[in-house]
């Protein structure tokens, strides 16, 4: 008998772990380590990988995103399912060389019960593992980029939640996120006013993050939220027009100018993004800040 004959719920999973090319073999030995828990582990319902992995992107210095989900109740009714799954992770990681440091924390929102956990190898290798109930996992349109390489054939009695589509803004997200922007350059032009290079440099760099968010929602990018890594995933040379006078050192000339090109290109990007998504933007805000700036 065959180990695909062994555990049939883990046998795509086998195969495609079997059809990465030869230097995914650090990322390969990681997932097989957690596809074997997952068919010796009842509790744990499904597990799978995304995000270059997933997009078949990956390279020998790619992480290892992935997600357990696990037979237990959403939010905190199924905390001590998730944390003992999330207990054994760290035991079976063990098992073999240690991991150099291992971070493990609470992510998402508070009605959601999801434990993080990053684990860094000397071998270079990273896993960030996000760990579940079941019906918290996302799944088809709602995460494009994940292969389910094990799916138990007990699954978990609350049925799925439902998710938007991952390349989705919403009209609301797009408002915040632009009055965001906006808030961030407010504050530059204050920390300019007494001098503080630093904090200005950081704030530059916040509404930057900004524009890449509208940027990727309004070119429907996936996950749009997570800002500029999607924008150079869906297209590396599609990029805002005048992007790179946004980018300033410590000089405080130089932070103004490049803040107020910040706002040159929050204000066009952030016009596309709500003509896509029919959203409203804080104009006023906008007059203001453009007003200090200038």
């Amino acid at each position: 008998m065959t180990t695909l004959d062994k555990d049939p719920d883990a046998s795509q999973g086998r195969r495609w772990l079997g059809d990465l090319p030869e230097e995914l073999h650090r990322q390969r030995a990681m997932l097989t380590l957690l596809l074997d828990l997952c068919v010796a582990t009842p509790s744990i319902t499904s597990l799978s990988v995304g995000c270059s992995l997933g997009r078949g992107a990956g390279d020998a210095l790619s992480d290892v995103d992935a997600a357990l989900g696990v037979d237990a109740s959403r939010g905190e009714d199924g905390a001590r399912e998730v944390s003992g799954v999330e207990h054994a992770v760290v035991a079976a990681l063990s098992q073999g060389q240690p991991p150099v440091g291992v971070l493990r924390d609470r992510v998402g929102p508070a009605d959601r019960f999801v434990r993080r956990l990053f684990a860094q190898f000397r071998d270079g290798t990273q896993l960030d593992l996000a760990i579940m109930a079941e019906a918290e996992v996302r799944r088809g349109a709602s995460a494009p980029d994940f292969v389910p390489l094990y799916v138990s054939s007990a699954t978990s009695s609350s049925p799925a939640r439902a998710y938007p589509p991952a390349d989705t803004a919403t009209a609301e997200q797009i408002h915040d996120w632009t009055f965001l922007g906006w808030s961030a350059l407010a504050d530059l032009d204050k920390y300019l006013q007494r001098g503080s290079a630093w904090e200005a440099h950081s704030r530059l760099h916040e509404a930057r993050h900004r524009v890449w968010q509208l940027w990727a929602a309004a070119n429907g990018a996936t996950y749009p939220w997570h800002g500029l890594s999607q924008v150079l995933d869906e297209d590396p040379h599609h990029l805002p027009s005048g992007i790179d006078a946004t980018v300033a050192g410590l000089d405080l000339v130089d932070l103004r100018r490049a803040a107020r090109a910040t706002a040159d290109v929050l204000a066009r990007v952030s016009g596309l993004a709500a003509d896509t998504h029919d959203a409203t933007l804080p104009t006023e805000m906008a007059r203001y800040v453009t007003d200090r700036l200038g």
